[in-house]
């Protein structure tokens, strides 16, 4: 009878070895970081980045079972609770992970949606041969007359709606963004079947293989590694050298290699950096035209601030337009009185990201950094007011939508 080993192979215990060697490593990177040395308040939130982001690596990485796939969207970019990466709160993300030789149907109702958005990469962020394969918009789509509808997800091409797989990869990351012009609105919905056939035992090997497993880790550490080098260091650094420092906006275009955006959109961007008698006035001498548009605050390290109780994103269809026509927020510590105000949640640096969806133009707010006293004089008369009574119902309104749409 042969001795069963009590030991797991060398190739999993190494595996585990190299994730727990990459946290301290890129722990390392934040902590090296000037903003995480000469700012303590920043400093707590870079271990909480760290915490999330080994969550987003289970999630990713390693929960997804690939027999039957689904749409995960409580474990992706959602709500306050994952937010690496800055995600968009008028966004009902979902993200599925695919293998390029099965055929899927993806089925749903477009709902009230204003914009839905399809991203595919052959492989998770992070792998070293991970590329954009296919951006689409729904709206190029045959759509039925009650919002319903049908694509296949294949490397094979199919008639109708088709969304294009790379064979060669057994692990396709997809995102799909579900734009809400309101969190009241009806959201779009989406199922995700495999409709290929394959063998009972074909998967067994991919949950319970030590070799499987083992590449299932090292995918997480790749992914790891990525997510804290691309969004936590790399996007605060990228703003302030293209906006020439802080409290500048840069302009950033889609594109459709990159693994963080839409080739739909422009994106401008800041840093903002603010004493607790400051404020940022951000001005738009006339409304974009695209589809979705709007203003959201985040954390040094990418991160969005809590948009669930707190005013921190300002979007089109809640956005109040001066008597001149032209658009203007303020990012203060404190309420200024005024509609549009971005709260920092009491941030004295964070980033600002302006979206702007499937327009004609591609406007960059301008920026003026100005003490929070001086906030009467230097806006204009017409600039729409709220009474702090107004604010509270206000806010009132937003968490009642966020829960209609989101849930607990």
């Amino acid at each position: 009878m042969s001795e069963i080993s009590t030991t797991a192979a060398p190739i999993l215990k190494e595996a585990w070895e190299r994730f727990h060697a990459a946290q301290q490593e890129v722990l390392g990177w934040m902590e090296d970081s000037s903003r995480f040395k000469d700012i303590p308040q920043h400093r707590a939130k870079a271990y909480h980045t760290m915490m999330e982001a080994l969550a987003m690596c289970y999630n990713f990485a390693v929960a997804p079972r690939m027999h039957n796939p689904r749409l995960f969207v409580n474990t992706g970019w959602q709500t306050e609770m994952y937010t690496l990466g800055q995600n968009g709160p008028d966004l009902h993300y979902a993200v599925t992970f695919l293998d390029g030789r099965q055929t899927y149907r993806l089925t749903g109702n477009y709902g009230d949606c204003v914009l839905i958005l399809a991203q595919v990469l052959n492989h998770l962020s992070g792998h070293p041969d991970s590329r954009a394969i296919g951006n689409y918009d729904f709206s190029t789509f045959e759509i039925g007359a009650d919002g319903s509808f049908e694509f296949i997800l294949s490397a094979d091409e199919h008639k109708g709606n088709w969304i294009k797989l790379d064979r060669e990869s057994p692990y396709h990351f997809l995102l799909f963004r579900r734009f809400m012009g309101d969190w009241n609105d009806k959201p779009c919905t989406m199922q995700l079947d495999r409709i290929s056939e394959i063998a009972d035992d074909y998967y067994d090997a991919d949950e319970f293989d030590e070799t499987a497993m083992a590449a299932r880790i090292d995918r997480a550490t790749e992914f790891l590694r990525y997510m804290i080098r691309d969004f936590n260091i790399n996007l605060y650094e990228f703003y302030t050298k293209n906006g020439g420092g802080f409290n500048h906006m840069a302009f950033l275009p889609g594109t459709v290699t990159s693994q963080v955006g839409s080739p739909s959109s422009n994106y401008a961007m800041a840093v903002f950096d603010l004493a607790p008698d400051e404020a940022l006035v951000i001005e738009l001498d006339r409304l974009p035209d695209g589809v979705y548009w709007s203003l959201q605050a985040g954390d040094v390290w990418s991160r969005s601030l809590n948009f669930t109780y707190r005013q921190t994103s300002i979007s089109m269809r809640h956005a109040a337009v001066d008597a001149d026509g032209g658009f203007r927020a303020v990012v203060a510590h404190k309420d200024p009185g005024v509609a549009n105000w971005i709260d920092t949640t009491g941030h004295l640096q964070g980033t600002v990201v302006f979206r702007n969806y499937r327009a004609t133009r591609e406007p960059v707010p301008s920026t003026r950094k100005v003490k929070f006293a001086e906030l009467t004089s230097v806006l204009p008369a017409g600039t729409v007011k709220m009474t702090p009574a107004e604010r509270v119902e206000a806010l009132r309104k937003r968490r009642a939508g966020f829960l209609k749409l989101h849930g607990e």
